[in-house]
């Protein structure tokens, strides 16, 4: 990395099945035949593939030093919504102490990436995602 905010080297993950039998693949980390949002499949042999998780039991997968994760998990955003709503109208002045976790048994669909230091370049780190459907 050479801190000039263009990418470097990419990790790239892609689904592929329906319902409870996906898997997500991995490649990189890589250097991008096209840079910014543009962007194109890395070419070469996938990194790493994990089914994706959908219970409580995480599953997980490691290969050439990366681990990886996909799935279900529970939201770890803790929010007092009805306190907040309470001091927004002017009926209170502070939040509840404990508060009442309004996001608690909702969850969120994570894709986690592990790696070695090493692997990344550099000694500093930008990091940003984006989400695109295949164009046919």
């Amino acid at each position: 990395n050479n801190g000039d905010a263009v990418e470097d080297l990419v990790i790239q993950a892609f689904v592929t099945g329906t319902g409870g039998n996906q898997v997500m693949h991995f490649r990189g980390p890589a250097a991008p035949s096209v840079t910014g949002a543009t962007s194109r499949v890395i070419d070469g042999p996938e990194t790493a593939t994990v089914r994706v998780s959908n219970g409580e039991t995480p599953i997980t997968a490691s290969r050439h030093g990366m681990t990886v994760f996909a799935g279900v998990r529970d939201d770890p955003f803790f929010f007092d919504l009805v306190q907040f709503k309470h001091i927004i109208a002017g009926e209170a002045t502070s939040f509840r102490n404990p508060g009442i976790d309004t996001f608690a048994g909702t969850n969120v669909l994570a894709i986690v990436v592990e790696l070695p230091s090493a692997q990344l370049g550099g000694t500093k780190l930008g990091v940003w995602g984006t989400t695109s459907r295949p164009q046919f």
